[in-house]
């Protein structure tokens, strides 16, 4: 790789002044006499005030914005030319903004800027500066959009007055090998801004040991995506005045007084919410075939209910101790197909919930309050991603709402933030449960009911009636056979299809808390064709047809065709809330236990 110094563009940009050409410098243009300079004759001659205005004009404009001390070099080289030397230019020089110029070394000539105070170095192609060759003078440097990974070689013999530290848009990851009081004792300003830094709590307390440190910026870090990210900041380093280009008032300090205090806050876990408050226009399911009791018909049944599934980077699910069931970190448990599940019920029996005493049951957002009841967590998909479900739903001619928000929980912020920049999809799922009847086994225990209207000595009428409950499991009379045997139903295995999938990107909860929106579902399924008429009403159409032709054929006109309309387009509604702490008492009502 070639190399290309600080030092060699410095030259470069200076010579694009031209400060030695006309109007500048000692040419022969010049009509005041200079010490050891005879004049042509035959040449004019242009005055000192002609000079200066030509200077300005556009004709001889050159760039300026490296440096604010060029419109001034550029007059003193009209002005009096004689003193423009070498040393003399390093002298005057105070503020260098090398931009976007591909400079990846640092050399010792920077030394020789004796008065140099900033120095902006944004967008090259550095990997380390070594303190030792930065001006001792130097009190703002910018070494945005750079490669670092570390500032160690910076610590060396760091400039004493240096006010400003902007190294944002690197590829920092850990602070604490450079951030010490020794090194950094008058630091001021500080922008971390837009790097890889993903532990809250060590960040936090490597930066309150800073004495002088009054304005800090860590915004598009993965620990802007923690709950507690302005709550830890604010309360371990009281003497901050502004946080991520915000003052910080008094207020703001108080509501998180004493929270860097509290035991057993995850401080490096994300917590989200997803949400899906609409989904129209799902076709209706088949219907099942009738009941009939009275003739012993009882055909099998079939129940739809419908849940949404996307995969999220998330911390992978636990084991409970002693029970060999996944404890789901603020969600509750998936419903178990085999729980006795009726035709016709809403719902699967949900046995088990993380509801926790003082929290919202509800299940809403807006609350400031995680649900009692959320949705359950599938296997793991991917390294670092778990696929997520809501609760099933059964259909509904208006708009399903699934109101019971999926709570996701991620440890690792480094990849979250990964995550979040790429789509997701949202998957809308059937789950078809078959259910037949089958025998009932007979129940030994009980007593034989008495005949109608009589009563029988020494029975448990009471205790039969609560049996006869809990075997079919509904109050109502038990359903029979032809032959007299009582029936219950039973479920088979649930079956999964999916029907429609949506993808969007989430890029925005990178900078805001909450996204969403509505958006049309590619339909994956595929439809059943309709199937020609049959039966009598296929032969009644046939006559319909022959009348048709007969009447053609006296020269009516024909039934005209009625188009029917496409059904309207399935819609998913979403949204995504990322939880962010407003006061110290916020971590207690998501917390896991």
């Amino acid at each position: 790789m070639t190399t290309t110094t600080l030092l060699n563009i410095f030259y470069n940009d200076l010579n694009s002044l031209k400060l030695d050409q006309f109007p500048c410098g000692t040419g022969s243009w010049r009509q005041d006499k200079l010490p050891g300079y005879e004049q042509d004759g035959d040449v004019n001659h242009e005055t000192l005030q002609s000079l200066e205005e030509l200077s300005r004009s556009e004709i001889f404009q050159v760039h300026t914005s490296w440096s604010d001390d060029i419109k001034d070099l550029r007059e003193l080289s009209v002005k009096n030319p004689g003193i423009i030397t070498e040393s003399f230019i390093f002298k005057h020089f105070k503020t260098l903004r090398l931009i976007d110029r591909n400079i990846n070394e640092v050399d010792r000539g920077l030394l020789k800027f004796v008065n140099l105070e900033q120095l902006s170095l944004t967008g090259n192609s550095l990997s380390e500066i070594p303190g030792s060759h930065l001006p001792r003078s130097l009190s703002v440097l910018q070494i945005f959009a750079n490669k670092f990974t570390d500032l160690v070689s910076l610590t060396v013999n760091v400039p004493p007055n240096l006010h400003h530290l902007g190294v944002g848009y690197n590829q920092l990851t850990d602070i604490t090998s450079f951030i010490s009081p020794y090194y950094w004792p008058n630091l001021l300003s500080l922008d971390l801004s837009y790097n890889k830094i993903a532990h809250l709590e060590a960040t936090v307390e490597c930066l309150a040991t800073l004495p002088s440190l009054r304005n800090l910026s860590l915004a598009g870090n993965p620990i802007n995506l923690a709950p507690g990210y302005t709550g830890c900041v604010l309360d371990c380093m009281p003497r901050l005045n502004i946080l991520d280009d915000i003052s910080i008032s008094d207020d703001d300090r108080l509501n998180f007084t004493g929270i860097s205090q509290e035991g057993g806050i995850n401080w490096d876990q994300a917590i989200l919410t997803v949400m899906f408050p609409a989904l129209e226009n799902l076709r209706k399911p088949p219907e099942n075939e009738p009941i009939d009791e009275a003739g012993f018909l009882y055909p099998n049944q079939k129940k739809q209910l419908y849940h949404i599934e996307f995969s999220f980077a998330a911390d992978p699910p636990t084991v409970r101790p002693g029970t060999g069931t996944d404890a789901r970190p603020g969600t509750g448990v998936d419903a178990r197909p085999g729980d006795d599940a009726r035709p016709g019920t809403a719902t699967d029996a949900c046995p088990e919930t993380d509801a926790r005493p003082g929290t919202a049951t509800d299940g809403l957002l807006g609350t400031g309050t995680p649900p009692a009841d959320a949705p359950s967590i599938k296997e793991e998909e991917k390294e670092g991603e778990v696929v997520f479900s809501t609760i099933d739903m059964p259909w509904t001619e208006e708009k399903m709402i699934f109101s019971v928000p999926v709570i996701v929980r991620c440890s690792d912020l480094s990849n979250l933030e990964e995550f979040l920049t790429k789509e997701i999809q949202f998957t809308l799922v059937e789950k078809t449960i078959e259910s037949w009847t089958v025998i009932a086994p007979p129940d030994t225990a009980s007593t034989t009911p008495p005949p109608s209207g009589g009563k029988k000595k020494g029975g448990a009428p009471k205790e039969d009636k609560k049996k006869k409950k809990a075997e079919t499991g509904t109050g109502e009379k038990p359903i029979k056979d032809k032959e007299g045997n009582i029936l219950k139903w039973e479920e088979g295995t649930p079956t999964l299809s999916e029907i429609a999938h949506v993808k969007t990107s989430i890029k925005n909860l990178l900078a805001v808390t909450e996204c969403g929106g509505k958006m049309e579902c590619v339909v994956t399924e595929k439809l059943p064709t309709p199937q020609p008429e049959s039966g009598r009403n296929s032969s009644q159409s046939a006559k319909g047809k022959k009348k048709d032709n007969k009447a053609g054929k006296k020269g009516k006109a024909p039934t005209p065709v009625v188009e029917v309309a496409p059904p309207e387009p399935l819609q998913l509604e979403y949204q995504i809330s990322r939880v962010k702490w407003q006061c110290s008492d916020d971590h207690k009502r998501w917390s896991e236990n």
